[in-house]
């Protein structure tokens, strides 16, 4: 903060702005669920990737997100309607 000031998060600092981000993460994702319809696809990313993506697909369930490193989001899309399953799972890591 000492740096950039008390208002750095309102700088344009050449950051991808999260609208981007969001339409990036929306285009992937559903350019993978229409060449992969039929099957299962795991995607690694970070959790700014995921949560703006989330946000997109599904805006009245995730208006935030706050993803745990190394958690695990399950994704699906049934008739054109996407459903989250699985959100921010780390049972893996005990």
């Amino acid at each position: 903060m000492k740096k950039w000031g008390s208002n750095w998060r309102e700088l344009d600092l050449g950051m991808e702005k999260f609208d981007d981000v969001s339409d990036r993460g929306y285009e992937f994702i559903a350019e993978l669920a229409n060449t992969y319809s039929d099957k299962r696809v795991l995607v690694v990313s970070h959790g700014a990737l995921i949560g703006l993506t989330l946000q997109r697909l599904l805006p009245d369930r995730f208006q935030k997100t706050q993803l745990d490193n190394t958690s695990i989001t399950i994704l699906n899309i049934k008739q054109g309607v996407w459903n989250c399953s699985i959100y921010n799972c780390t049972k893996h890591l005990d």
